[in-house]
Order: C-alpha cells, then sequence, then structure tokens
C-alpha cells in the first residue's frame, strides 16, 4: 500500500547522469504499457510518445517536470504535455536555480502552460558573473 506522500511522488529525482549521457525511464504518458492510454484510434495503437517501446531515453540530468506534475500529460485533455512532451522530465541545463518568473511552480502565473521562460522546470540556469 502506498503512502499519501508516495502518491505525490512522481519517482524521478535529478538525474545523476554525466553530460553527454543517456538514461531510460519508463514512459510517463503511457506509465510504461507502450499503449495509447485513451485508446483513441484503436485499443491497440502504440503510445505517441514511446512509439511502443514503454521506455524513453533521456540526455544528460533531468528533473520532473512541475507543469504536469511527472504524469506527461496535459491538464484536463488527452494530450501530451506541452512543456515536457509526455516523457514526464525536463533536461536541466547545468547548474541551476529557482525560476523567477513562476516562482518555481512550473506555470506560468496568468494562464495555464508551462512557464514562458523555464518551460515547466521550475528551474533556470545559473547566471555566471
Amino acid at each position: 500500500m502506498r503512502t499519501a506522500a508516495a502518491k505525490r511522488q512522481t519517482g524521478v529525482r535529478p538525474s545523476e547522469t554525466p553530460a553527454g549521457g543517456c538514461k531510460t525511464l519508463r514512459c510517463a504518458f503511457c506509465r510504461g504499457t507502450g499503449r495509447d492510454p485513451y485508446r483513441v484510434l484503436s485499443q491497440v495503437s502504440d503510445c505517441p510518445v514511446c512509439k511502443g517501446h514503454k521506455t524513453v531515453e533521456v540526455k544528460t540530468s533531468v528533473v520532473a517536470c512541475r507543469y504536469c506534475k511527472g504524469t506527461g500529460r496535459q491538464r484536463h485533455t488527452r494530450l501530451t504535455c506541452s512543456g515536457c512532451g509526455g516523457v514526464g522530465v525536463i533536461p536541466l541545463p547545468g547548474a541551476t536555480t529557482g525560476c523567477p518568473q513562476c516562482g518555481g511552480g512550473g506555470r506560468e502565473p496568468e494562464a495555464d502552460l508551462p512557464c514562458s521562460l523555464c518551460r515547466g522546470a521550475g528551474l533556470v540556469a545559473k547566471k555566471t558573473a
């Protein structure tokens, strides 16, 4: 039985993969089934994100998408998340800091869209002096 805290977590923490490396993750959009979760075309149609492979490869270090909360799904629609493309994670640009535009939430302050500055990650690259 899962606890309430475990249900809230996406299970994706910032990756320890070195820059240029690849990491294989379970597809967030279809939850690793390889099938279209909404069965729009048919019950056996492939997931549009992982193309039926059940996993996706991501490069560099990643963080869970804060816009879709790691689900890969756009809220209130059957579309893939426009922040992460349905993968559930967003690549990090190296050293990061909280996004000043959305306050780290990943959403535009005035609209239900991914933040235009951090693209839904809630983090932006640190500026070096």
